[in-house]
């Protein structure tokens, strides 16, 4: 990855860690590895005091990403809004620590927003795979639902994540149905791309198959009255 003057760049790109060691190598390292044309990006990484040797992974790659550590657990959309905060880019976007994305995915989706205004942010589609990578099942992002339930992998103009408050940091699981949902209520409108650039990785421990999820789910959904 060529270092980029930071008034140079076009996509900032967030990873949000709590205790992947095993895995946030795979994230960074398909970060790092975006074949991108003419674009500058960052890859800023948040570890949100993991207790695990994370921290010293990450800092393997530390003239590649720009790093930040909290002192405690603040959750995920709390780093979000580090992440945020942190981000030179016109387009954000986040990669979940367990997760890994296409060398081609910040390319296609930031060019593909580049040439259509009428875009607010860009959606693809998902592969779950084990834990070698392997492709299991093809996740199809193309209704509204199955949007809501994935948060990572979209990219966004930061300007409208900026323009409704960023994420719900009281929130521990859902921030993303709940930032989606307010996007969708304030008319922001999205591009479904059918290809599937974003690799899931189901483990067992995942924040989005964990029980609490609904249960912040249903409050997301009370609060906006659907």
């Amino acid at each position: 990855m060529v270092k980029i003057k930071r008034n140079n760049i076009k996509v900032s790109i967030v990873i949000a860690n709590y205790n992947r060691a095993d895995f946030i190598d795979r994230a960074i390292r398909s970060c790092t590895s975006q074949l991108i044309f003419r674009t500058g990006y960052e890859i800023i990484v948040i570890d949100d005091a993991s207790t695990d040797n994370s921290m010293e992974v990450i800092r393997e790659f530390e003239s590649d990403i720009v790093l930040h550590s909290n002192k405690e657990n603040k959750g995920v959309a709390y780093c979000s809004n580090i992440g945020l905060k942190a981000s030179s880019g016109k387009y954000w976007m986040r990669v979940d620590s367990d997760d890994f994305i296409n060398a081609y995915m910040v390319y296609m989706m930031s060019e593909i927003l580049e040439h259509n205004n009428e875009y607010d942010f860009i959606y693809c589609d998902h592969i779950r795979v084990d834990v070698h990578g392997v492709k299991k099942e093809l996740i199809k992002l193309n209704n509204r639902e199955n949007i809501l339930q994935h948060g990572a992998g979209i990219m966004f103009r930061k300007t409208i994540i900026d323009d409704i408050g960023g994420y719900d940091d009281t929130l521990r699981n859902a921030e993303d149905y709940d930032l989606l949902s307010r996007l969708y209520l304030a008319g922001y409108k999205g591009f479904y791309l059918p290809i599937p650039l974003y690799r899931y990785y189901i483990h067992g421990k995942n924040m989005t198959l964990s029980k609490d999820r609904q249960i912040y789910i249903n409050r997301v959904k009370k609060k906006y009255d659907y």
